[in-house]
């Protein structure tokens, strides 16, 4: 566990349950479907919530809320979790793409970075799965 990590926030379109993932390993985290007051709210709002909290939001919204970061100097770091199809975002393609995550965090917080974690198809069945970090703005 980082320990000047403050936690995260999943955002809507991914499931609530990478918040209890987080929360396993010992992390402060927060899901926007579980928060009446988030949900259904634009992404600027969102990320408003996350920032103002110090919290690292995870999505897989990377066109709005790279935008959206890009505004601000300073942010606690992004998690983007991409897949080249539909199949690939099923639960527990997202469970391992987040658990490769909160590795990159533990080795280096993304302070003003984004994470990007992507799965692709492989040969045959492998699912390819790629962590990259990028600065943001």
């Amino acid at each position: 566990m980082n320990e000047s990590i403050a936690g995260f926030l999943i955002d809507e379109c991914l499931s609530a349950e990478l918040a209890d993932m987080a929360a396993e390993r010992g992390y402060h985290a927060l899901a926007v479907n579980r928060m009446w007051r988030l949900r259904k709210r634009d992404d600027y709002r969102i990320a408003k919530f996350a920032l103002d909290r110090n919290l690292i939001l995870v999505t897989n919204d990377m066109f709005d809320l790279e935008r959206i970061y890009k505004e601000f100097a300073i942010h606690p770091g992004i998690i983007f979790l991409t897949a080249g199809r539909s199949k690939l975002r099923a639960l527990r393609y997202l469970r391992i793409m987040f658990d490769r995550a909160l590795d990159a965090v533990e080795e280096q917080e993304p302070l003003i970075e984004a994470i990007l974690v992507s799965a692709r198809d492989g040969r045959g069945r492998t699912v390819n799965i790629t962590v990259a970090r990028k600065p943001l703005p």
